[in-house]
């Protein structure tokens, strides 16, 4: 039987264009290293057999993951990124998953799938500097870490202001100057809700006076999440976040009911949202819906306070078809 090539999944072929493929790690995109018997551990795509000249920068690496003692975190060395998972129920010992991640931080004019030019423009609205939610939501491994970052680093590089995130663990290396916009990396301590919600606290107590300020959400995990991060949006942040969802009202229906369904929650809600997206990678390009709301007068606010998500689609379609005519869907809200 000829032998068959594999292609890899669209979201990695997108990582590797981002990748520093003259650093000693190559197009290496994954490493899995083996704790017990680092000789038998894997590189990707693959799976491949480490290299005898490689070793070194492999028990680097492992060194640096076993002084991290988490679950999932992210780990550097000599420039590089890493997002990692620790498995500790595979039958032949303790592994430590790595994915390579871009060493420079994503922006919306570079990304590897493009998103739709009129999306853009709304991630990109000066209207959005007021605050409120935008929410990103798709299955995994369809780009929405990496939208909601692009959006952060665009937004501060044209604005400027403060970031701040919240992350388990941190996935892109957003901490640092964008031209005049500055973000900070936080790093949740632990694993329950309740180090979540301290997280919360302390973004809602550094958020500085008279500044432009983002906040981003690296998942929206429990209720207390939820509500914290509208009290954020509430505040003046523009919150971005992702969740999983099918589509759109399925992705608002998982938020809603994650945060416990109340009507005051609801009502919040429906004044804070201002943008949400659902993305799927399809051959390597990039499928966006879109539904915009820019206040707490719009049709989509009215049917998000009265719990109508399955009439949201003939907005979803109204403003499809208003951005096929160029129309600015925040402007004309506001109009």
């Amino acid at each position: 039987m000829p032998d068959r090539k594999m292609t890899p999944p669209a979201d990695v072929n997108g990582l590797f264009n981002g990748l520093d493929k003259s650093s000693v790690f190559g197009n290496i995109s994954d490493i899995h290293l083996c704790d017990a018997r680092l000789g038998e551990s894997l590189i990707f795509p693959g799976p491949r057999r480490v290299s005898a000249h490689l070793m070194p920068e492999m028990e680097s690496l492992l060194s640096r993951c076993r002084a991290c003692g988490k679950g999932d975190f992210m780990v550097s060395m000599n420039g590089e990124f890493f997002r990692v998972r620790h498995e500790t129920h595979t039958v032949d010992g303790t592994w430590y998953r790595l994915r390579r991640m871009p060493p420079e931080p994503p922006e919306l004019d570079k990304l590897p799938s493009k998103l739709p030019a009129p999306l853009v423009r709304l991630l990109m609205s000066p209207r959005l500097s007021h605050g409120g939610l935008v929410y990103v939501v798709g299955a995994p491994g369809q780009g929405k870490t990496t939208t909601a970052s692009a959006t952060l680093v665009s937004r501060l590089k044209e604005y400027g202001g403060f970031a701040l995130t919240v992350e388990d663990p941190p996935e892109m290396p957003l901490n640092g100057w964008h031209n005049n916009g500055y973000c900070s990396q936080t790093w949740v301590a632990g694993d329950d809700s309740t180090d979540w919600a301290e997280s919360f606290r302390g973004v809602l107590r550094s958020q500085p006076v008279g500044t432009h300020t983002l906040l981003y959400v690296g998942e929206v995990r429990d209720a207390e999440s939820a509500h914290a991060m509208l009290r954020a949006a509430a505040n003046g942040f523009l919150v971005i976040a992702t969740g999983f969802g099918t589509d759109i009202t399925s992705g608002l229906e998982a938020l809603i009911h994650l945060a416990g369904a109340q009507a005051s929650w609801l009502a919040s809600l429906s004044g804070l949202l201002r943008l949400v997206i659902h993305q799927r990678i399809v051959n390597e390009q990039m499928v966006a819906t879109s539904l915009a709301s820019l206040n707490a007068k719009t049709s989509v606010a009215a049917k998000l306070r009265a719990g109508s998500l399955s009439h949201l689609l003939s907005d979803i379609q109204f403003q499809a078809n208003q951005a096929m005519l160029g129309v600015d869907v925040f402007e004309e809200q506001a109009g």
